[in-house]
């Protein structure tokens, strides 16, 4: 939408038409800038609108998520262990578990 009313704008002040720079004329009058200031306030707000929308869309739950991770690692690994070393199947699930909320949390450090 920004970049529309933007790109209008432009045109309108380039325009021969003079009727075109008569409401270019009265919109800079009305806002008390002229037309460079208005895009450049424009584009700012896009930015901060973008900004916000970015960080809505990052998932809010980051700890619910990296649990499953390590439940799903936990799980992976318990029943590889499972079959090669019975015995040991309660510490592998435990590491595995470890191994996959350490590795989740990592991966989003980066981000």
């Amino acid at each position: 939408m920004s970049d529309k009313l933007t790109t209008a704008l432009q045109k309108l002040a380039i325009s021969p038409v003079k009727a075109d720079r008569l409401a270019i004329e009265r919109l800079e009058k009305q806002c008390g800038a002229s037309l460079q200031e208005i895009i450049n306030e424009l584009e700012d707000y896009a930015i901060v609108h973008q900004s916000i929308s970015d960080e809505r869309a990052k998932p809010k739950n980051q700890l619910i998520i990296a649990c499953c991770y390590g439940c799903l690692w936990g799980a992976v690994i318990g029943i590889a262990t499972l079959f090669i070393k019975p015995n040991i199947t309660v510490a592998a699930i435990g590491l595995g578990f470890t191994a996959g909320v350490s590795g989740k949390l990592l991966v989003q450090k980066e981000e």
